[in-house]
């Protein structure tokens, strides 16, 4: 049996073989990185200065803080999921979970609705500003369901 111990005519087709895939093993982690880079940037939200984002997916509503002080809210409205969502801020004394519900429409009633964003597109953003005196809200996604499925945060406003 002859062992291989220097060079011989397989070792530099061998070579000419793997030097493509050594390419793509190190560019397909550069290309990766380089999407992940370019991404949109996820909108930043200042407490301070009375801002809140709200993350909305399937199901869920998420706001970066759960309390804000009365005056000027701005709501950045970002949505995160694969659906289009909405926003919408009403002031009620009830439960988040506990808005009454249109059979027919299969939408929450928006009784003391402040404002709202419809439609929010899959990776978009859009800002809401509101003038929000003291008192107790609940901020909803009122696409048919989305309510009932969990698409729901409390906010108090101090």
């Amino acid at each position: 049996m002859r062992r291989w111990y220097g060079r011989s005519a397989r070792a530099p087709r061998a070579a000419a073989i793997l030097a493509p895939i050594r390419g793509i093993t190190f560019a397909i982690p550069l290309a990766t990185l380089a999407v992940v880079a370019c991404a949109a940037p996820v909108p930043e939200a200042d407490i301070t200065k009375g801002q809140i984002r709200a993350d909305m997916r399937e199901y869920a509503m998420g706001l970066t803080s759960a309390e804000v002080r009365g005056g000027t809210v701005t709501f950045i409205a970002r949505n995160a999921g694969s659906t289009v969502h909405d926003l919408v801020v009403i002031r009620t004394d009830l439960a988040p979970d506990m808005l009454p519900v249109d059979a027919q429409t299969q939408k929450a009633k928006e009784d003391g609705k402040q404002g709202a964003v419809d439609q929010i597109a899959p990776g978009k953003s859009a800002n809401l500003r509101l003038e929000l005196p003291s008192g107790a809200y609940v901020v909803i996604c009122n696409v048919p369901t989305h309510y009932q499925l969990g698409m729901r945060s409390a906010l108090t406003v101090k």
